[in-house]
């Protein structure tokens, strides 16, 4: 089977390498399905047309951010009564503080606002230093949206998770749920905010990774963009033969229509719709938190078009796959019904012979 995908994939598949089952199943479908209607042909998937879900330029993603000073705490805070937020401040004021990456910030800035909240009893006796802090709080606040969409968007783990990729999902992947579960955990995270603040950084550090450790993300993007081509390209195959040359044009079963049956039991029912299911439920759970974090406040609106590109109601990537497989669905009901041969029907047969 491994070689055939490779035999298969110089003359159909543009940049195919030899693990891209995903791809191959669907091209040797199409060209099974192609064969049996004896049409003119069919334009395969070109890998290279999942670019055009490239996400946008990351400065166009991310927010400008007014920088706070905090630096002359420093020299005001006493160590005795709040240790850990003069640590805190300190650290952001070192070379290395300086540098921290967007999702690294996102962590400190909750550990300074917990940090703030810890020391402002101990300034009952120093009205101005606690309002100083209480007003660098709110102010931090306000900026959590921001700082999130930047630790977002400023990330190259969330940028190679959301990529597209060269190859589709392999027909039998594993189940990688730490990625998925790590997108909806910052769609949590983010929605929450202000109110809530942000988890420490070693407890976001985790999510980060395990978007970047997962190659399904690009995957499931490339994946959707080539079923939603080859089920609307096999749907046209039916819907033209159809219109053109009937299989059974007189309502009875024919030995062309018993071939397509075949190709329906075996190939669809047995191999690309299995792998189609396993798509479409990997791909609600990674629409729906794609959605969530649509919604929270102030998406770049760079941001907000891409991730409506991918997974919104209308006009979107997975509304489009999803349409494709109504389509087909629908172009085989057809076809099958008008030789008799649906299931339910006097000539349906659900076991594949060996053609």
């Amino acid at each position: 089977m491994k070689r055939l995908a490779l035999l298969l994939c110089p003359l159909l598949l543009a940049a195919c390498g030899p693990a891209d089952n995903g791809l191959a199943l669907q091209a040797d479908y199409l060209q099974r399905l192609d064969r049996a209607l004896e049409s003119d042909g069919f334009v395969a998937f070109d890998s290279r047309s999942a670019s055009q879900y490239r996400l946008p330029p990351r400065r166009e993603r991310l927010l400008a951010l007014p920088e706070l000073r905090i630096g002359l705490l420093d020299l005001v805070l006493d160590a005795r009564r709040c240790p850990h937020l003069q640590q805190l401040i300190s650290q952001r004021n070192s070379s290395l503080g300086k540098q921290l990456v967007p999702s690294q910030r996102l962590g400190y800035e909750g550990d300074l606002l917990r940090a703030i909240d810890d020391c402002l009893p101990h300034l009952q006796d120093d009205a101005g230093l606690k309002t100083t802090l209480q007003r660098l709080a709110a102010d931090k606040r306000g900026q959590l949206p921001a700082v999130f969409w930047n630790a977002l968007n400023g990330s190259r783990e969330v940028e190679r998770y959301l990529r597209f990729a060269d190859q589709a999902l392999p027909v039998a992947f594993a189940e990688d749920g730490a990625a998925l579960d790590a997108l909806e955990q910052l769609a949590v995270i983010g929605a929450g905010l202000p109110q809530r603040l942000p988890p420490p950084a070693e407890r976001l550090e985790p999510l980060f990774f395990a978007l970047y450790a997962s190659d399904q993300g690009g995957q499931l993007i490339t994946s959707l963009a080539s079923l939603r081509h080859s089920l609307d390209a096999a749907s046209e195959l039916l819907e033209q033969r159809q219109q053109r040359r009937p299989l059974c044009p007189l309502g009875q079963a024919t030995p062309r229509g018993r071939i397509l049956q075949n190709i329906f039991v075996k190939f669809y029912a047995g191999g690309l719709q299995p792998y189609l299911a396993a798509v479409d439920q990997r791909g609600q759970q990674w629409q729906a938190a794609l959605r969530q974090l649509q919604g929270i406040e102030g998406i770049p609106p760079a941001t907000g078009t891409y991730l409506e590109r991918l997974a919104g109601e209308r006009d979107s990537l997975w509304m489009d796959f999803r349409a494709a497989t109504t389509r087909h669905v629908k172009a085989w009901q057809t076809l099958l019904n008008s030789c008799g041969l649906a299931p339910g029907q006097a000539g349906w047969s659900g076991t594949p012979d060996d053609r």
